[in-house]
């Protein structure tokens, strides 16, 4: 029963602040904003996706690159961003996020929101949030991420119970193959 009560809690608050993604959100054209917030996403990517495959190689169960996302991907991403320019700083939300610590805030919301809506999952959307610039690269669901992003019936015990452990509030399954994962943000300072 205290299982079903934290999940629902975490869909009612999912729910509430869904229902806040209302906000207006100024999009902009800014081809060099977007390009740099571009080249910053991709160099996250580039951070974390080669740890990330060596562990699945090690371990087709995909075990091994779960435990290692779960201990390392914010560490690696706040040792990414103190490579970045003072002004820049990268990371990562969903719609249906795994990791409270990456939790959107309503303009995320609202912007995937729109992403989803609009079904485009190629093209950077620049926002301009006053005082500084955010750029959304999507993350569309790769065949490799259905392993611990996948349908929960199908993963392995093993993977089911370090979900369950790690991110008891999980909601970041029951993907497909090519459908929106989610976002890296780059926000950079005007």
């Amino acid at each position: 029963m205290k299982k079903l009560s934290l999940t629902s809690a975490i869909l009612a608050s999912f729910l509430t602040t869904s229902i806040m993604a209302t906000e207006t959100v100024n999009y902009v054209e800014n081809p060099q904003i977007a390009a740099k917030g571009m080249a910053q996403a991709k160099g996250l990517i580039g951070a974390i996706k080669p740890a990330l495959m060596a562990a699945m190689k090690k371990d087709k169960t995909g075990v091994e690159g779960t435990v290692m996302c779960s201990e390392a991907a914010q560490e690696m991403t706040a040792n990414y961003n103190k490579t970045l320019p003072e002004d820049s700083k990268v990371r990562r939300t969903a719609l249906k996020y795994r990791n409270p610590e990456n939790k959107p805030d309503t303009t995320d919301l609202a912007v995937m929101e729109h992403i989803v809506a609009e079904g485009n999952f190629s093209k950077p959307l620049v926002v301009d949030m006053g005082n500084a610039f955010r750029v959304y690269k999507t993350l569309p669901v790769h065949k490799p991420c259905l392993v611990c992003h996948g349908d929960k019936e199908k993963m392995p015990a093993k993977m089911k119970e370090i979900l369950e452990k790690k991110y008891p509030a999980d909601l970041a399954t029951g993907f497909k193959e090519h459908e929106f994962r989610g976002v890296i943000i780059s926000e950079i300072k005007k």
